[in-house]
This record gives C-alpha cells, sequence and structure tokens, in this order.
C-alpha cells in the first residue's frame, strides 16, 4: 500500500478482476476479446499493479465500465 492509498482502496488487479467476474467472463474469454493472452490478464489481475496502458481502452469497452472506473477514480472499489 502506498503513502497516500485508502486503507480500504481495491488495487487494479483485484478491481480488474471483479470487474471481468461480474462481466461473466473468464480470463481465457477476455483476453481473446481484447487480443492478449490469458497468462497477461492472470498477470493483471494477481501480480501487477500497473495498469497496462496499451489495452486500457480495450479492456474498459468489453468490460462495459469507463477507463476511471477500470483504474479506481472514481471512488469504485
Amino acid at each position: 500500500m502506498t503513502k497516500h492509498q485508502h486503507p480500504d482502496a481495491v488495487g487494479f488487479g483485484a478491481r480488474l478482476a471483479r470487474l471481468r467476474k461480474a462481466a461473466g467472463y473468464t480470463q481465457h474469454q477476455l483476453a481473446d476479446e481484447i487480443g492478449a493472452t490469458r497468462r497477461q490478464i492472470a498477470y493483471y489481475e494477481s501480480e501487477s499493479e500497473h495498469p497496462p496502458a496499451n489495452l486500457l481502452a480495450d479492456l474498459a469497452r468489453v468490460l462495459n465500465v469507463s477507463t476511471d472506473d477500470l483504474l479506481g477514480l472514481n471512488g469504485s472499489r
């Protein structure tokens, strides 16, 4: 957790996993939709707190959320 992060804040990976599941996608299905690999999705969901800039717009479009929501900038958790 960073110095300025709220203790209840959810990181990018956990948020991505939650949004993916809410949209009804498996990691493999989401990867296919955005032209990535399942391994990339698994990495972003579990090990990375750094959003994939080149995939943000596609992830947001497929998951039917804004990029701000995906990044947690709208107070979403």
